[in-house]
């Protein structure tokens, strides 16, 4: 079945043009060349470009590449369903299988939150702010208030993590694109390897040099080639 809907799913998106062209007569490398160069252009959709140029990236066998394409698309489309579909066969070639990844509570709450855009998130959290403190002043069941209670909590914690997300965003993500990196405990090709990561694994990057990078991953920390991480921004 998945098979019947693998041209869909990798199919263009967007307005149609000189990429678009290309991409259907399977010329993927000047595809991508042409979407790397509207991507620079103001007034594009990014997300859809994004999309596109992780699709070129499958269809070439570039599967890291194109899960690092899929992920800086869903920052701008964080819900967009064949984004989601087609990254997680991008990771299943590499052999990444992320509904394996036990994820802690917190962080889980906080990439639900992430499925929003910061407009809708806001929406979201001044509506279930305002029902939590509505529902609280009106109700007297204690059932009811129980739920109105909740409410206002999940409303006050989408606020905090858009202040968080704001004032405080953390380390940005990153993805192993080259086929293997190494980890050393200093920035230093002379040093004793700690760790190696393969391709389309995530990382979160702590610091960048012009040739290294201090990266944190759940095997372990340290510093690898620049090069071998592409940044989710």
């Amino acid at each position: 079945m998945i098979l019947l809907f693998f041209p869909v799913l990798l199919s263009f998106c967007g307005p149609s043009g000189p990429a678009e062209l290309s991409y259907n007569d399977g010329r993927y490398i000047d595809a991508l060349k042409l979407f790397e160069t509207a991507l620079s252009e103001s007034g594009t959709d990014e997300g859809a470009i994004l999309y596109n140029m992780g699709n070129c990236a499958y269809r070439l066998g570039r599967h890291a590449e194109a899960v690092l394409f899929y992920k800086r698309a869903l920052l701008r489309m964080p819900r967009d369903p064949q984004a989601v579909f087609n990254l997680r066969m991008a990771e299943q070639q590499l052999g990444i299988d992320a509904s394996a990844v036990t994820i802690p509570f917190g962080t889980a709450v906080t990439r639900l939150a992430d499925r929003f855009t910061g407009g809708e998130l806001l929406v979201l959290v001044n509506f279930l702010q305002g029902i939590g403190l509505l529902g609280l002043l009106l109700t007297r069941g204690c059932f009811t208030r129980i739920i109105m209670l909740l409410l206002l909590l999940l409303g006050l914690s989408g606020a905090a993590r858009l202040v968080q997300a704001k004032c405080f965003p953390g380390p940005p993500e990153g993805v192993v694109i080259a086929e293997e990196i190494a980890l050393r405990i200093e920035p230093h090709a002379d040093l004793a390897v700690t760790h190696e990561l393969k391709a389309g694994e995530t990382v979160h990057i702590n610091e960048m040099s012009d040739r290294w990078a201090r990266i944190t991953h759940s095997q372990g920390s340290g510093w690898t080639e620049r090069a071998g991480i592409g940044v989710v921004d």
